[in-house]
């Protein structure tokens, strides 16, 4: 918390956005940092799909303490992107059902990760129509993606 919350520090974007077997042009040498639209999404809790399967991987992976991130409007590289390819295949994995039943061949990951970056969607286009959408915050190259004047500790905090 103490570095996010440094000045001259802010959210590292750490994770390769184009891991997948094809990403599209303009996610090549991108890396990301996401979160949630919301403090604590119905999908996280109880989702039709899923029930409580995203609530059960932030604990896992994630964490417990949520931030809140307020840009400008004119602030770019933002996109939605839908965690339910995630969730499907981590779904199949911990329970033994695929309940959206995509086909993907599970085996390598590779069908599940071009799934989701096919999904991103430029938050000024995005619809409200994923299952389980995420923000993503993405950048050509590792680095500070969202400064930390734009960071406070939510008030809200109900994942502790």
């Amino acid at each position: 918390m103490e570095q996010i919350l440094t000045p001259n520090s802010g959210l590292y974007a750490r994770l390769r956005v184009d891991i997948c077997p094809h990403p599209p042009e303009e996610f090549i040498g991108c890396f990301m940092a996401e979160g949630f639209l919301e403090p604590l999404p119905d999908w996280l809790t109880n989702s039709p799909y899923f029930g409580d399967l995203g609530i059960e991987m932030v604990k896992r992976y994630i964490g417990n303490v949520l931030l809140r991130v307020e840009l400008p409007n004119s602030y770019e590289s933002l996109f939605i992107a839908d965690y339910a390819h995630n969730l499907e295949a981590n779904h199949l994995s911990l329970r033994g059902l695929a309940p959206l039943n995509l086909g993907y061949d599970y085996s390598t990951g590779k069908e599940v990760t071009q799934a989701y970056v096919n999904s991103y969607i430029p938050v000024t286009k995005y619809k409200n129509d994923h299952i389980a959408p995420v923000m993503q915050a993405i950048r050509k190259g590792q680095g500070i993606v969202i400064p930390a004047e734009c960071i406070t500790l939510a008030l809200e905090q109900p994942l502790l």
